[in-house]
């Protein structure tokens, strides 16, 4: 039982071989080369296939906190337009900017209900016939 409570670590995303990630070379590899000695990136680029991210973190989990990462390496392979690798960009923990998003609420159209008038709001509502089209009438619809 005081195991669970034990940190454990926890390898998330791509797996590095330094060996491997410094062998792509800028001008000579190209998007097949590096596929092959890489694998599948780990995501491209949002607006475009130009940059493959190879993303790798370690994390340390405990119990009832958020992972907390230990290690993160970003691996950024741009390419040219031809598909030939232009640049190699390797990010770290230490390139990590934290986002703190608002808070703020969207406004919505309709009531605020409270606990209640959810609960209770359709009490007596219905009449408990059965629903329009069920019944065998032979009506004009897709139904019957």
């Amino acid at each position: 039982m005081i195991a669970a409570c034990g940190n454990t670590q926890m390898n998330r995303g791509y797996v590095f071989d330094k060996e491997l990630a410094d062998a792509i070379s800028p001008g000579i590899d190209n998007r097949a080369s590096v596929q092959s000695t890489l694998g599948s990136p780990t995501v491209a680029g949002t607006f475009s296939d130009d940059i493959w991210y190879y993303i790798a973190t370690r994390v340390r989990v405990r119990p009832v906190f958020w992972p907390d990462a230990k290690s993160h390496r970003v691996l950024a392979v741009k390419f040219s337009d031809a598909g030939v690798v232009e640049a190699v960009d390797n990010y770290t923990l230490a390139d990590m900017r934290r986002v703190n998003p608002i808070n703020d609420q969207t406004p919505t159209l309709g009531r605020d209900l409270n606990f209640f008038e959810q609960i209770f709001m359709n009490v007596g509502r219905f009449s408990g016939s059965a629903p329009v089209g069920s019944q065998g009438g032979g009506g004009t619809g897709p139904n019957g």
